[in-house]
């Protein structure tokens, strides 16, 4: 896992000093001393408790642990388009809203833009779906460059900009929606989000796209570097304005994807969609390991953050309170949780 510091006298000096830990360390010691191993530790202990002593039927049925597996996907891919922003030293509060803005983007083209007058009971053809879902992300894209745009040029801190777009793109898919559900009963474009099997694959294939290029890429390692030292990374030559374009846009275009597979699940393009997600998105991916202040964090500490997250939030649910819903004190349950597994992974990273 590549980390920053802002420490570091430069960017080049994050990266030189994390190739000569990598060859002084072995790859197997390294990847036995990983901070993620104490999240799978977390894992299995939430999975034992619910097994011995919850209402092991109510959560290990298999209906059940589709549903969690379902969850684990759709919430997945925004949340790793969060851990990219974190990464780079940025924060984004938008991702609820721009689900909200694209699940009706997607509904408007499906039902009436690309549609030609035919009438939106008419399903329509696979390739106006593909299309559909295309513009959609490009408008995720478009999002994120905005962003990117307002941190750059306006000079307004990430937590500013992000948080005046998690208000205005939600009044906007209001606006556009004209304050009503769009139905989008449509089985070529419900499938994607709708059936755990493609919403799975497709996570798989955003998180190992994501992990690689973290991980394996010169883009990855420049991103470290601008999280771990804005200010060492500009005087090292990287394009630090480009980098924040990267992270933005890559978080809005998941963001976007996710409004697609939410709207797909549910059949519905909802204005009202997304509230609160991205609470889930920056939990997972602080709980799995990324540093507000940036530069340190993976996407695979991100997903077992995630699954943490989700195992915990569906075993509450399973118990049985006296008096008390169990949804009443999840809250309770999941920030316990982030402390927890916070001081776990910084006690972890503290003896690498």
């Amino acid at each position: 896992m590549n980390e920053g510091s802002t420490s570091q006298p430069s960017a080049a000096g994050v990266e030189a000093r994390r190739r000569s830990s990598a060859t002084a360390t072995p790859t197997w010691l390294a990847w036995a001393r990983a901070p993620e191993w104490g999240l799978v530790a977390g894992i299995l202990a939430a999975l034992a408790f619910i097994y011995f002593l919850g209402p092991r039927e109510a959560f290990f049925d298999p209906f059940s642990r589709v549903t969690l597996l379902h969850n684990i996907a759709l919430y997945g891919v925004i949340s790793v388009g969060a851990a990219i922003v974190i990464i780079a030293g940025g924060i984004d509060l938008s991702t609820g809203s721009v689900v909200a803005l694209s699940s009706i983007f997607c509904g408007k083209l499906l039902t009436s833009w690309l549609r030609g007058g035919a009438p939106a009971s008419t399903p329509p053809s696979v390739a106006i779906v593909v299309l559909a879902i295309a513009l959609t992300l490009l408008l995720g894209l478009a999002i994120g460059l905005m962003h990117s745009v307002m941190i750059n040029y306006l000079r307004l801190p990430p937590f500013i900009a992000t948080l005046a777009t998690m208000a205005g793109l939600r009044s906007v898919a209001t606006v556009v929606a004209s304050n009503h559900q769009i139905t989008l009963a449509y089985p070529a474009f419900r499938m994607l989000g709708k059936e755990m099997t493609w919403s799975l694959a497709i996570f798989a294939a955003v998180a190992a796209a994501a992990s690689f290029m973290m991980g394996m890429t010169v883009l990855g390692r420049h991103l470290y570097a601008l999280g771990g030292n804005e200010a060492a990374a500009r005087l090292s030559g990287l394009s630090v304005k480009k980098l924040k374009a990267v992270a933005y846009g890559l978080s809005g275009m998941l963001s976007a994807l996710a409004g697609v597979l939410f709207a797909g699940k549910t059949g519905q393009g909802d204005h009202r969609m997304g509230m609160a997600y991205e609470l889930y998105a920056i939990t997972a991916a602080v709980v799995g390991g990324c540093s507000l202040s940036g530069g340190v964090g993976s996407i695979r500490g991100t997903v077992l953050g995630l699954i943490l997250i989700q195992i915990v939030i569906k075993g509450v649910g399973t118990f049985q309170w006296q008096g008390v819903d169990s949804t009443s004190i999840e809250g309770i349950v999941l920030g316990t949780v982030i402390v927890l597994a916070v001081a776990i992974n910084q006690r972890f990273r503290g003896k690498n």
